[in-house]
């Protein structure tokens, strides 16, 4: 494998710096597939007899968990979020053991010499050359000098963070590499035979018409047809491998949601009461609704009085500046104290357009506002803003426009952005920072100024307290209780205590929650390591606690006949049916046949072995494998379908295409998805054979 000080060693001339703050950049995208938890053991599993460590296991989730964090700013970490990343660790850790060991022995590798070559040679690799920071900032062509210029002062970061960096991107970067590799070789191994594209071309190009009749299986009584004991014992053991299942548990729960009382509702609006005092004598109305609001998500924009949010608004709509209305009760859980802040003449839209530039790795804020400057002094001196707009701007769909926006009403706009619009005058030039960078504006046309007001709004949620939540926990602990000191079956203290039982059958080990009941993980956790009948202690799940029963342990392995006795049952006593149904067909001709059975023949249908569904009857494979087996004009024997039995006469069959000038192309197509199949099936393959164990569940 390449190493770091051959690649500097031959890269020759020493070049300028490159900050290190770049790589940061660099491999933000190449990072987002790397990866918290804890446990007992030091061993999370094993893949081909090697252990994986929990350490390292819990280090790669760590990584994953700060990489979405980077690029997911604003959003929270859910426990579901959680979950998703330490399944995408998994299953890239077990990966990368597989396919480790499948390179070694076929001798699968990246030489020094290769990997240079693909760094900063003629033929670089997408993942170098595609990089921003690596092309040249006027071309945007890739730039092998800044490569080698950074790897030449990668060392003088003191901390050595971007050599790490760097050699955690190397070994990613000829990861890809041996697995393009490995692709290729698998995908150029699949091949196919000019019979087989014969065969495939005509499936799709031969079709077939028939007659039938369909005797439902419906059509004979239950009572004249039964599974006995025996007969289920056979067919199961005949079907073994159809009825293989994962470990698992059914659980049985209940819920005592916590839900507010009227002494915390009182408690909610007079805390509201005592607000809005403050309210309507503070200047700064958005910083106190900032901090005082439970809705983080509010936006104070001037409106007219037929587009105000909150009906009860209409009362401000005429009032004195600085009037305050509330608390009244806006919403089921919400009390609202609102305030008019301003009133202005404003235009109900305008049409403007902009320029947009976004801060980078190679040019900060300052920077982005000194060449937005340079640029409105350009227009104000007779340049296009429209040239400069297609030439600078960043947000390319107005860019191609000119920078035009068109006609936008208040609101539609973030807030920066919507205030310089609606307050300037046509043609006035300004610069403006929003949350996609740094805009220079220009308002174009504006519509008549009408009467719109501005309100503030502070809203509180009405929250169960202290002694709310212990109220239900106590209800909760005593269900419990009753269970584990009295005896008290589950279902009978539910019955008798009018609660609603909720169940999740089948909840696989490494489950995230329980059907029902987000972020209940540690239900899961608790059911895994507990015994069959066994009652839970009370979780709190969000604003609910939660008492869980065990009802039962499903084992890895086999599924008992016990649990599945009646979907056999009904697959033997089908069987039977079409047995049935089939002795029972005497005539050797479809009008025969149909008088007798009380059906009628169906004409002229169509059927084509490309699709195994044929129209108004449905997915009848076997039904369609027969019509092409059979002579034309020759009655069928029964066909045991899905839904009946058939007997079918074939009327025409398009004749079999044997020139194989006209499957040349099906044949590339078929190669085409062999290649592409191969990949998939090939390490899904390797996976099972790798024997993997997967101990998670003990850790999270």
């Amino acid at each position: 494998m390449a190493t770091l000080g051959e690649i500097r060693k031959r890269s020759g001339l020493l070049l300028a710096v490159i900050g290190f703050a770049m790589l940061a950049f660099i491999l933000t995208d190449f990072m987002s597939s790397l990866g918290s938890g804890g446990g007992n053991s030091i061993y999370v599993g094993e893949v081909l007899g090697e252990d994986i460590m929990h350490q390292a296991y819990a280090q790669k989730i760590e990584e994953g968990i700060n990489n979405w964090k980077s690029q997911n700013q604003q959003a929270v970490l859910t426990q579901a979020i959680r979950g998703q990343i330490r399944q995408q660790m998994w299953d890239q850790y077990v990966r990368e053991i597989v396919m480790d060991n499948e390179y070694l022995r076929l001798g699968i590798d990246v030489s020094d010499d290769e990997f240079f070559e693909l760094l900063q040679g003629v033929n670089v690799h997408p993942q170098i050359s595609q990089v921003p920071a690596f092309q040249d900032q006027n071309t945007g062509i890739f730039d092998r000098s800044k490569v080698l210029g950074y790897l030449k002062q990668i060392d003088q970061d003191q901390t050595g963070e971007a050599r790490t960096r760097w050699l955690t991107f190397q070994e990613y970067l000829i990861g890809l590499i041996k697995n393009a590799k490995y692709n290729t070789l698998i995908s150029k191994s699949m091949y196919v035979t000019d019979q087989e594209a014969l065969e495939s071309f005509n499936e799709g190009l031969q079709t077939n018409v028939f007659n039938y009749v369909a005797i439902p299986f419906n059509s004979i009584s239950d009572s004249l047809v039964y599974a006995n004991d025996s007969e289920i014992v056979k067919y199961y053991k005949k079907h073994k491998s159809d009825y293989k299942q994962e470990a698992s548990n059914d659980i049985d729960f209940v819920v005592f949601e916590v839900t507010p009382s009227s002494e915390d509702e009182q408690e909610t609006r007079s805390v509201a009461e005592d607000l809005k005092s403050d309210f309507a004598i503070f200047e700064d109305y958005d910083l106190m609704a900032r901090r005082n609001s439970d809705n983080t998500s509010a936006r104070f924009i001037f409106s007219t009085k037929d587009k105000l949010q909150d009906p009860k608004w209409q009362e401000l709509f005429l009032a004195n500046q600085g009037s305050v209305i509330g608390p009244y009760k806006y919403s089921q859980g919400v009390y609202r104290i609102a305030k008019l802040v301003d009133v202005q003449n404003r235009p109900d839209s305008v049409e403007a357009r902009h320029i947009l530039i976004r801060p980078n790795q190679d040019m900060d804020l300052d920077s982005v506002s000194n060449l937005l400057e340079s640029i409105k002094s350009k227009i104000q001196n007779g340049s296009d803003f429209g040239d400069l707009a297609q030439k600078h701007s960043e947000d390319k769909g107005s860019a191609i426009k000119g920078g035009d926006l068109g006609w936008f009403q208040e609101g539609a706009m973030v807030d920066e952005f919507n205030e310089v619009c609606f307050s300037s005058n046509i043609g006035s030039l300004n610069i403006v920072k929003s949350q996609f960078g740094v805009h220079l504006t220009e308002v174009t046309r504006i519509s008549q100024p009408v009467r719109k007001i501005k309100i503030a709004f502070i809203d509180r949620n009405i929250e169960p307290s202290t002694e709310t939540f212990n109220r239900y926990y106590s209800q909760a602990a005593q269900f419990t209780g009753k269970i584990l000191n009295q005896g008290i079956a589950f279902d009978s203290l539910v019955v008798s205590q009018n609660l609603r039982k909720r169940s999740d059958s089948k909840v696989l080990i490494n489950k995230q929650s329980i059907a029902g009941l987000p972020n209940s993980r540690e239900v899961v956790r608790w059911a895994n390591s507990s015994s069959e009948g066994q009652i839970s202690e009370v979780f709190r799940v969000e604003n609910s606690y939660v008492v869980a029963y065990l009802k039962k342990k499903n084992l890895e392995g086999l599924i008992p006949l016990d649990d599945i006795r009646e979907e056999i049952s009904a697959l033997v006593v089908k069987e039977k049916k079409g047995e049935f149904i089939s002795k029972s067909i005497q005539a050797d001709n479809l009008e025969g046949i149909a008088a007798n059975q009380r059906q009628k023949v169906i004409q002229a249908k169509t059927a084509n072995l490309s699709d195994l569904s044929i129209q108004g009857v449905g997915y009848e494979p076997e039904l369609v494998g027969a019509i092409f087996a059979a002579n034309s004009s020759s009655i069928s024997i029964p066909i045991k379908g899905q839904n009946a039995v058939y007997v079918a006469e074939v009327i025409s069959k398009d004749d079999f295409v044997s020139s194989f000038d006209k499957a040349i192309q099906k044949k590339q197509e078929l190669q085409q998805g062999y290649s592409a199949y191969s990949i998939g099936a090939v390490y899904n393959v390797l996976k099972t054979k790798a024997d993997i164990k997967d101990n998670r569940s003990d850790f999270y």
